[in-house]
């Protein structure tokens, strides 16, 4: 039995700004997603979280 392949094509509609949010979100996964250089730690140190992120643990 023979298949039929069908290729299909993604239209992005740019009225509406979903597709900005789902670029920028792309890009932030990858951004995470790699792993940051010396130089990059020594400037970026650790900090706190704010207060309104966290839970009350007691």
């Amino acid at each position: 039995m023979k298949k039929n392949i069908k290729n299909r094509v993604i239209k992005i509609n740019t009225e509406s700004n979903q597709w900005k949010i789902q670029q920028l979100f792309g890009e932030l996964a990858v951004r995470l997603d790699r792993l940051p250089d010396a130089d990059e730690v020594r400037r970026n140190p650790l900090r706190s979280a704010p207060a309104g992120l966290t839970e009350m643990v007691f």
